[in-house]
C-alpha cells in the first residue's frame, strides 16, 4: 500500500492576541535607599515577535467511504509547539541587591522590576519550525516507516514453527569449537589483566593490541553461537512439555482469522545537548540586562536537554490453513501426526530452515532481506499464510527543554528554574501492498497467491 494522499489538511493556532501577544512590564525605585517606597519611573509594553503560531497541524491521508467507515490507509500527520508556555514566564516582581541606584529625579536606593521573562531565540538543532519543510514531507519528525516493514511482518504474524530444531541439529558440529573459543577468551581475559599492571615489553604490548580483536572473536561466538543455540535448546524443552497445548492452539486457529499486535520499537533519549550548557544567563530576556541582572546571588545555570520518545506497533489480522492441522482433512490422520510435530519444533526440510544453517547466513541478513523474503516464500507456499490487513505505525515525539536556573536573592522570591519547551510530533500509519506482505504489490502476484486469495475470499479493492 504505497503513500499516496488524497487531500492534505492544516491547521494552524496563531500566536494569541491581546496581553498575551505582549510583553509588560515596569521599573520602580525606592524614594530613598531601604525605604521601600517605589516610585515607578519606566513602564513598556511590546509586542512579542518571532512567533509565527502557537502550534501548527498538517495531515495527509485519503477519504474513504462511510459511514461507516471500515477501511482505512497511509496516514500521516504532523504536530508542531513553537514554545510552551507561550509568552512571558515567572511574572513577578523582582529586586536588585544593589542599594546604589539613582534616577533623578525620582528616588534612589533599590530597583525593583515588575514583569516576567522571555526564552532565549536561538534553539539549537530545531528547524521544524519551518512551514515549507512541514508540507514537504521533510520533518525529521517523519522517519522513514520502510524500514518497520520486515519487522512487522515477521513479528506479529502467527508462528507456526515455535523451534529451530532444524538449525541446531545443523549446527551441533560447532559446538566442540565454540567450547574452545569460550575457553580461550577466559584464558586471553587472565593473560590481559595480567598485562595491564605488568612492565611493558613486546610480549605485553602484543597483548594489549591483540585485545579489541579478540573481544570481537568472542562476541560473534557468544551472540551468533551460544545465544541462539541455547534459545534452540530451550524452545525444544518448552515444546516437549507443552506440545499437545500448542498443537492444540494452533489446531483450533487453522482456517480461521487471527488479529495479532506486536511493538516493534520502544525508545527514549533523554541528553544534554552537547555544547549547549553552561553558567550564566542565557538570553533570558529581560534577565539578561540591566537592572534586572542584579536580582540575583550565586551562579546562575542554563542548559538545552533533547528528548526523543519513538514508539511503533503493527496490527494484523492473520489467516493460515495447513491440512494435516486440520481434523476433517484426510492429512490429519497417519503421518499427520508426525508432521505436525516436525513443524511445532522447527525440523521441516524447507527453504528457510536450510538457508539457516548455512555458515555465515546470519551476516548476509545483516545486510539484505533474503532470510525474510526466503521465510515470506515458505509461508505463503507451506502455511498458506495471508493478511486481510496489516498496518504498523509510528508515534515520534521530539522535545527540546530550555532551563533556566536563576538563585535569585530572597527579596525576589529565592531560586527557582524558568523552563520552556519546543515540541514535534508526528504520528504515522502504513499498510501491507498485498494480502502477502509489504512490499509485493497485487500486480506482482503469482497465479498461485491469487489462487489462495480466491479461495479466502480475497478481493482487491
Amino acid at each position: 500500500m504505497s503513500d499516496t494522499f488524497s487531500r492534505v489538511r492544516e491547521r494552524v493556532t496563531p500566536p494569541p492576541g491581546g496581553l498575551a501577544s505582549n510583553n509588560s512590564w515596569k521599573y520602580s525605585i525606592e524614594s530613598t535607599p531601604n525605604s521601600k517606597v517605589w516610585k515607578q519611573y519606566n513602564a513598556v509594553t511590546q509586542p512579542i515577535t518571532g512567533r509565527a503560531f502557537e502550534t501548527a497541524e498538517v495531515c495527509w491521508d485519503s477519504t474513504h467511504p462511510g459511514p461507516p467507515w471500515t477501511s482505512g490507509g497511509p496516514f500521516k500527520k504532523l504536530k508542531l509547539e513553537y514554545v510552551s508556555p507561550f509568552g512571558v514566564q515567572a511574572i513577578g516582581s523582582y529586586v536588585t541587591n544593589s542599594a546604589g541606584y539613582v534616577v533623578t529625579p525620582v528616588g534612589n536606593g533599590h530597583i525593583k522590576y515588575d514583569g516576567g521573562f522571555l526564552p532565549p531565540g536561538d534553539w539549537p538543532f530545531f528547524a521544524d519550525t519551518d512551514m515549507n519543510q512541514r508540507r514537504d514531507l521533510l520533518s525529521p519528525s517523519l522517519p522513514d516507516m520502510g524500514r518497520l516493514d520486515t519487522p512487522a511482518w515477521d513479528k506479529t504474524k502467527p508462528k507456526l514453527e515455535q523451534g529451530g530444531l532444524f538449525v541446531a541439529i545443523a549446527e551441533l558440529k560447532d559446538i566442540p569449537k565454540m567450547f574452545q573459543t569460550t575457553a580461550k577468551a577466559y584464558k586471553e581475559a587472565w593473560e590481559l589483566s595480567h598485562a595491564l599492571f605488568a612492565p611493558r615489553n613486546a610480549k605485553t604490548a602484543r597483548q594489549l593490541f591483540m585485545a579489541p580483536k579478540k573481544a570481537a572473536n568472542h562476541f560473534l561466538n557468544h551472540n551468533f553461537g551460544w545465544v541462539p543455540f541455547v534459545k534452540d535448546l530451550s524452545d525444544f524443552l518448552s515444546n516437549l512439555r507443552d506440545f499437545r497445548e500448542k498443537i492444540g492452539i494452533l489446531s483450533q486457529n487453522n482456517g480461521k482469522w487471527i488479529r495479532r499486535r506486536s511493538i516493534l520499537e520502544n525508545v527514549f533519549i533523554d541528553e544534554v545537548v552537547p555544547g549547549w550548557s553552561g553558567t550564566g544567563i542565557h538570553n533570558v530576556y529581560p534577565l539578561n540586562t540591566q537592572p534586572a541582572n542584579d536580582t540575583w546571588v550565586g551562579t546562575p545555570k542554563w542548559e538545552y536537554r533533547h528528548k526523543y520518545q519513538l514508539y511503533s506497533t503493527a496490527v494484523g489480522s492473520f489467516r493460515y490453513y495447513v491440512p494435516y492441522f486440520d481434523v476433517y482433512s484426510p492429512e490429519w490422520g497417519g503421518l499427520g501426526s508426525v508432521r505436525r510435530q516436525l513443524m511445532l519444533h522447527g525440523l521441516r526440510v524447507s527453504p528457510s530452515n536450510i538457508y539457516k544453517a548455512v555458515p555465515w547466513s546470519w551476516l548476509v541478513d545483516w545486510l539484505t532481506p533474503v532470510g525474510h523474503d526466503l521465510q515470506a516464500l515458505q509461508d505463503a507456499a507451506f502455511d498458506n499464510l495471508v493478511a486481510k490487513y496489516l498496518y504498523s505505525t509510528t508515534h515520534v515525539v521530539h522535545q527540546l527543554e530550555f532551563k533556566q536556573y536563576v538563585p535569585f536573592n530572597s527579596a525576589s522570591g529565592g531560586p527557582r528554574t524558568l523552563t520552556w519547551t519546543r515540541t514535534s510530533s508526528s504520528k504515522q500509519r502504513k499498510g501491507i501492498d498485498s494480502p502477502f506482505g509489504f512490499g509485493l504489490s497485487w500486480d506482482n502476484l503469482s497465479p498461485k497467491q491469487i489462487a489462495i486469495l480466491v479461495a479466502l475470499g480475497i478481493t482487491r479493492t
